[in-house]
């Protein structure tokens, strides 16, 4: 078991948010998804083996190849509409897989991995403009329009390319049309927020210009930037602003403020995803601040599983993509398969700021085993991806 070391005098861990226990379930959407996906798949073999296909059955396996493009168009068009549709970039990636190196565009992290099965992905955020609900609306409406004749024009092609654009055709149709109760979902954006009262659902995602700008610089790794955009902007208590003051305390070390941060944005958010980002960086507080000693471990590590069970039942997507895991088993004394897993944490890690942690928290579990090189060498790592 990991032995932390002693705490100062008196230090009090910031117990997890009250909501917890009647927190919604981040994870309903996921698995609507995943069965309708199966449906779908199930229904295509079916098709196949009845030779009901609409194209010619030897160019089956290009319906998978027409699904991954559909995914990588959907991408490019979110990125190249984003400034007329109400959304803002912040970091992107091209191709998938394991990290291999990054460069910055514009002030952006673009990460480079070696798989071109997803050519790219961006991170977009609601940006805070006149006219949003509009905007959203027809850059939802615009994109499903030019997905759709894409895929139009494949089909009327014939031959092998049709199969290519009824791929593109089954997941447009499916972007378009799945999750339209999650709140900037395509699905929501063209079916519902064109109604009723669901325009002040928006209120807790948008972003303003500072907010972008450091979210920017986070996901560069650049922490000063950080710092100073938010020194600079203009007093605000929106959730994505806290989100960002939360994330700059942890890099900072100030673990207790992290937590409590935290625990605030948990309480002002209704969104089930942003109630579950809140939750993670609470996890990740205080799991810093119990290796780091700021607080005591008989009390800090019951409240890290707590979130952590909280996290397995809301959102265990966040739980995938970051090192939260790799901490657990590090405080529980398994470390093999804590440096397995915050290597993998590391290598599949969306922007430099998270795969900093992820090394950081490899380089303790190198050091715990007795491998100061390899902990020195992902120190080192981490290091280098941040400017503090």
């Amino acid at each position: 078991m990991y032995t932390p070391p002693a705490p100062p005098q008196g230090a009090t861990v910031p117990p997890p948010p009250p909501a917890l226990p009647d927190a919604p379930a981040g994870g309903r959407s996921r698995k609507v998804t995943l069965v309708i996906a199966a449906l779908v798949g199930g229904a295509v073999g079916v098709a196949g083996s009845a030779d009901a296909l609409p194209f010619p059955e030897r160019y089956f396996l290009l319906l998978p190849v027409g699904v991954l493009l559909a995914v990588s168009l959907h991408n490019v068009l979110t990125r190249l509409l984003g400034p007329f549709a109400g959304l803002a970039p912040v970091y992107s990636s091209l191709g998938a897989g394991p990290w291999l190196g990054a460069t910055t565009v514009g002030g952006r992290q673009l990460v480079l991995r070696p798989l071109p099965l997803i050519l790219y992905s961006p991170c977009m955020v609601v940006a805070d403009r006149p006219g949003l609900r509009r905007k959203l609306w027809w850059g939802a409406f615009v994109q499903l329009l030019v997905q759709s004749a894409v895929a139009a024009a494949l089909i009327a092609a014939g031959g092998a390319v049709a199969a290519v654009g009824w791929g593109i055709a089954l997941i447009t149709v499916l972007i378009h049309v799945l999750a339209p109760g999650r709140v900037t979902s395509p699905a929501w954006r063209l079916l519902r927020l064109p109604f009723g009262t669901e325009e002040d659902r928006l209120g807790e995602w948008r972003v303003d210009d500072a907010t972008i700008a450091a979210t920017r610089a986070a996901g560069a790794g650049r922490i000063d930037l950080v710092r100073a955009a938010l020194a600079a902007a203009p007093p605000s208590d929106s959730p994505r602003r806290l989100t960002l003051t939360t994330m700059l305390a942890l890099a900072e070390g100030r673990s207790a403020e992290a937590a409590h941060a935290a625990v605030d944005l948990y309480a002002r958010s209704t969104a089930p995803s942003l109630r579950a980002g809140a939750l993670a960086l609470y996890a990740a507080a205080i799991s810093d601040g119990v290796r780091a000693g700021h607080f005591p471990a008989e009390s800090g590590l019951p409240y890290f599983a707590a979130a952590m069970d909280g996290l397995r039942a809301q959102a265990p997507a966040i739980l995938r993509r970051s090192d939260l895991v790799a901490r657990e088993a590090y405080f529980q004394g398994r470390l093999p398969l804590a440096a397995k897993l915050a290597a993998r944490a590391a290598a599949n890690a969306p922007e430099a700021l998270s795969r900093a942690g992820a090394l950081d928290t490899l380089a303790a579990v190198h050091a715990a085993a007795g491998r100061p090189a390899e902990a020195a060498r992902a120190q080192a790592r981490a290091a280098g991806l941040l400017r503090l």
